[in-house]
């Protein structure tokens, strides 16, 4: 990896993985250089390049944020309300409206105590944030926004095992807000993607990932 120009030895540095560099001579010759200073000027620059994105310091390399990760990928729900109405893959179909009835919503069955949702992003990703269009009032005036309650968010490598933290959202929803977003400040690693809370009924109209790819 190119980091700039050495002036102890008029030549050009290159980075490693640990942190050290080799300067490489015009000439041809490889000698060990005795600072840093390239390496730490180099890291620092693409930090600064790499706005809105993640970079990754022991790769020393950027990483940009991929929209809508969840977008069409397949999902499941631990239960379901009515199959024809209310599927899982009804929060990735890309129509965020939030009229249950209009624009097709998912929901949990009756009895379904600890409601969870799961999609399958296909691939590993480092996990940004996740973006929640929550239920809205529907054409006969019910408003049901304030079911989103006490929902956390998981990431997993396996869909065995989703159990790293993303974020979470204590609620309760409102009709003026009904766009929610749950930053993951560890920025886990992971394939599948959880949204689970402990109360009846799960219903999410839409559900964006947003992340980088690992």
């Amino acid at each position: 990896m190119h980091c700039g120009i050495n002036a102890l030895c008029i030549a050009f540095d290159f980075c490693f993985l640990n942190g050290s560099h080799t300067c490489r001579l015009r000439s041809g010759d490889i000698v060990p250089s005795n600072t840093a200073t390239q390496c730490g000027l180099y890291e620092m620059t693409a930090k600064k390049s790499c706005s809105g994105g993640l970079f990754i310091t022991s790769q020393r390399m950027c990483k940009k944020t991929v929209s809508n990760l969840a977008l069409k990928k397949p999902a499941k729900q631990s239960s379901t309300w009515v199959e024809e109405t209310s599927s899982a893959n009804f929060a990735v179909d890309g129509n965020n409206g939030t009229d249950f009835i209009v624009d097709k919503c998912t929901h949990t069955g009756d009895g379904d105590t600890n409601p969870w949702w799961l999609v399958d992003l296909q691939a590993d990703y480092f996990i940004k944030s996740v973006r929640i269009f929550n239920r809205g009032m529907d054409i006969h005036g019910i408003d049901t926004s304030d079911r989103l309650r006490n929902v956390t968010v998981t990431v997993g490598r396996t869909e065995s095992d989703v159990n790293t933290p993303c974020g979470a959202f204590a609620g309760p929803g409102t009709l003026s807000q009904l766009v929610v977003d749950i930053g993951c400040s560890s920025v886990p690693k992971g394939r599948f993607v959880k949204i689970a809370k402990t109360t009846l009924a799960l219903t999410l109209c839409e559900v964006e990932v947003f992340g980088y790819s690992a």
